[in-house]
Parts: C-alpha cells; structure tokens; sequence
C-alpha cells in the first residue's frame, strides 16, 4: 500500500510539474500560442483608437497572415479614406468559423473593442459548420459568457463538455496536442513512424461523418453576422486564391447575401502565378502585396 501511495504521489507531482511548466513556457511551444496570448493586446489597439480613427480588425487564420499586408493595407486605406487608420489581427493557425467567431466575441466585441469592419479572410470550405474542437475552444475562445450558448449550439455532450471544462482549466491539457509530440517524438524511438502508421489507419477505417453528403450549413456564419450587426461593424469577406480557382459554397454565398456582407471573391476572380505559392497553398509577400491591393480597391467607397 505504501508503495501504491508514493506511486500516486509521484504521479501527482509529476503532473503538477508539467502543468506549472504549460503555464510557465506555453508561448515557447508555438508562434500560434504566442500569437492567442496576444490577442487582448491587438483588441486594445481598437479600443483605445480615437473617435476619428477608421478601426480595421483582420479575421483568418494563417492564409489571412500570409495574404495580407498589414501595413500596406492601413496605407492604402488611408490614402483611400483620407483618415487615421488602425489594424489589429486575429488570425490563429487551423482555425476557421468556429473559433473567428468564438473569438471575436471573447476578445473584442465583449470588452468594447469594436472595429468598423471586420475584414475575414477565407478559404473555401472556412465558413461552412463543422464539428469543433471542443479543447481548443474551451481553452482560448468560449468566453464566460458564452459558455451556455456554445454547449446549446454545438450539442456538446458528457465527454466532450468534460474535455472543454478540463482544457478550461488545465494549461497541460490545453496545450496537449502541442506537449504531446515534443515529449514522445524527442523521448520515444520510432514514435514517428507509428504514429503516421496510426494516423493513416484511423483515416481509412473511420467511417463517413454523420453530415456526408448533406448540403453544407452557415449557423455560425449567421451568429458572427448578427453579432457585428448589433454593434454597428461591417463584415466583409475575402476568399483569398489558391493555385487553382474555386467557388465558395453556395450556402455561404447565401448566408453572405443575407447578412448584407460585402464579398470580394478573389478566390475565384484573382488568378495568380503558381510561383506565388511556395508551398502550394499560402501567398508569399508579392502574393500578399497583390491581394491587398485588390480588397482595397474592391472595396473602394464600401468601407463605411
């Protein structure tokens, strides 16, 4: 018994250890934890902004950090607004509507850092509901306040509300999916492989999701929508391109249209040189540079 008991004990303060070091060292696991823990620092550049000061936020994920130049972007909107111009930007790697949203709501409309208008930054299938991450959300974008109307929307249940509360609350487990390949690929030979020997199995055998098949849904879509709405800030939205041309769903096309949003489909109407792509998916800065552009002159006279 004696044994069992400084088993345990050894246990516990092992985990305590690791959670400390979470919170200790968490902007040092990634450049995209570092960039979440920023985030109240780029809402209070629009909070404190002045009255006469035109307040931009820019909303994606790493296709809108690698699309958009920011400090051409408040430039050119300057010499087009003939105004003092401010830009913040929330744009977590991986994350799409569920997260903008969240996020939004959490970081800037909820503490009174409410832009002119929200410029978010999609891909084609970003804006379309999809289940969540509920750690992910949990940890850094469900605000207090929104606890109860994302537990009702995305139906989450007893395993899933339990992952949500704990990454709530635990760095370590928050950060799971980052400590986790660190520890095991730096301490365990051959973890490497077996995990993508894992992977690949688990992408074969698992079966179709419960949505296949079904025409695609924007209910998140519609929340970010209505909740600028409420506060007076102008959604506009930017497919950026790809290699090859695409379309946006037409249930986002709809939603877009309902919402009176302005749409700047660059995804389709901006071909763009294959050489821009250095890895076949972000733009690199002359790709950027191309792409603020065209918003910006896209949505000449339609700012405001």
């Amino acid at each position: 018994m004696k044994n069992e008991f400084k088993i345990l004990l050894c246990l516990a303060c092992l985990l305590l250890l690791l959670e400390a070091g979470a919170r200790v060292f968490e902007t040092r696991l990634s450049k995209d934890v570092q960039h979440l823990r920023e985030l109240p620092a780029q809402a209070e550049k629009i909070r404190t902004a002045g009255k006469d000061v035109f307040k931009v936020l820019v909303l994606g994920n790493s296709l809108a950090r690698c699309g958009v130049d920011v400090a051409l972007l408040t430039t050119e909107l300057k010499q087009q607004l003939q105004r003092e111009v401010v830009v913040a930007v929330m744009h977590p790697d991986g994350s799409r509507i569920e997260q903008w949203t969240y996020g939004y709501r959490r970081y800037f409309e909820q503490t009174g850092a409410v832009p002119d208008v929200v410029l978010l930054i999609t891909g084609r299938l970003h804006l379309t509901d999809q289940p969540p991450d509920v750690s992910d959300m949990g940890a850094f974008y469900v605000s207090n306040k929104d606890v109860p109307v994302f537990m009702r929307s995305s139906k989450v249940g007893g395993e899933d509300a339990a992952r949500f509360f704990a990454a709530r609350s635990s760095a370590l487990l928050a950060h799971a999916d980052r400590v986790q390949p660190l520890l095991f690929y730096r301490f365990v030979p051959g973890y490497e492989g077996t995990a993508g020997r894992i992977n690949r199995s688990k992408r074969s055998d698992s079966p179709l999701p419960p949505t296949q098949g079904l025409e695609p849904t924007c209910e998140t879509l519609k929340f970010l929508a209505n909740t600028l709405k409420s506060t007076g800030a102008r959604l506009v939205i930017a497919s950026v391109p790809m290699p090859e041309p695409y379309d946006l769903p037409g249930t986002v096309l709809g939603t877009v249209l309902g919402a009176h949003a302005l749409l700047i489909n660059t995804g389709r109407t901006l071909p763009l040189l294959p050489d821009l792509f250095p890895d076949h998916y972000h733009l690199d800065e002359l790709g950027a540079e191309q792409l603020t552009k065209v918003i910006v002159s896209e949505g000449h006279g339609r700012w405001q």
